[in-house]
């Protein structure tokens, strides 16, 4: 009948929505790693109705067809893990809850507990995945605060690469703020970067804040509030992340 739920095997809904290709997505289920409506699913011949189920793909919630696309941006503080894990105690999450599509956001990347500012959460799969991926990295500009004060040395070693866990880190932008700080921008995200880049060169980060992920600025936004970004700051970020695929 017209208009009624098409159910569809669950291979292909994840498929469709590009996350993975259709053999890929069997193998995730039959890894236990897709949940339906919250119950792991490892049958392939399952069928979903993705226009009212909530799927979740190797711990990446995925909003229902009928969703809007949402892009959030929150002011992180310090204190909060970047996770969707209850276990961990004081978690992003809590700080987007009052946002109707709460439960179908998901954190792009991370921030450490002790670091702050720009964090992003969307419940579109796609784009969520182009930002993650480590080919289209986007910039990523950080304002830090260290001790004891930073010489003009020391930030030119950062900027050309410094050996990090046994390899090289990208040459990057940075530019002193005062006497003990400096503002870094990156191309790459590995693990606690720029912690590991300051304490090679004799420096301890006692303050970190991401104001810039691409296009995207924190702006004034108080710490601890979110905002939805407006649609041509989607766009903007959608067409800088396909910029970074051709490159």
């Amino acid at each position: 009948m017209e208009g009624a739920p098409q159910s569809i095997r669950l291979q292909k809904a994840i498929a469709d929505r590009g996350l993975a290709s259709r053999r890929k997505a069997e193998e995730l289920i039959v890894a236990g790693k897709v949940k339906v409506n919250g119950q792991v699913v490892t049958e392939l011949g399952t069928k979903v109705d993705p226009s009212k189920d909530v799927l979740v793909v190797d711990g990446l919630a995925l909003a229902t067809l009928k969703a809007s696309r949402v892009v959030l941006l929150l002011n992180k503080p310090t204190g909060y893990a970047t996770t969707c894990d209850k276990a961990e105690g004081s978690i992003v999450m809590q700080l987007i809850s009052r946002h109707p599509q709460a439960a179908e956001l998901n954190p792009v990347g991370r921030l450490d507990r002790d670091s702050r500012g720009l964090l992003l959460f969307t419940n579109d799969g796609l784009l969520h995945y182009a930002l993650m991926d480590p080919a289209r990295h986007l910039e990523k500009e950080y304002e830090v605060r260290v001790g004891p004060a930073v010489s003009a040395g020391q930030l030119k070693k950062m900027a050309q690469g410094l050996a990090i866990d046994g390899v090289m880190t990208r040459p990057c932008k940075v530019a002193l703020m005062g006497e003990d700080g400096f503002r870094i921008t990156l191309t790459e995200g590995r693990n606690r970067q720029i912690r590991k880049m300051a304490a090679k060169v004799g420096l301890t980060v006692l303050d970190l804040k991401r104001v810039r992920q691409g296009p995207v600025s924190l702006g004034g936004l108080p710490e601890g509030r979110f905002r939805e970004l407006a649609p041509a700051e989607v766009a903007a970020l959608s067409a800088a992340v396909n910029r970074a695929g051709k490159r």
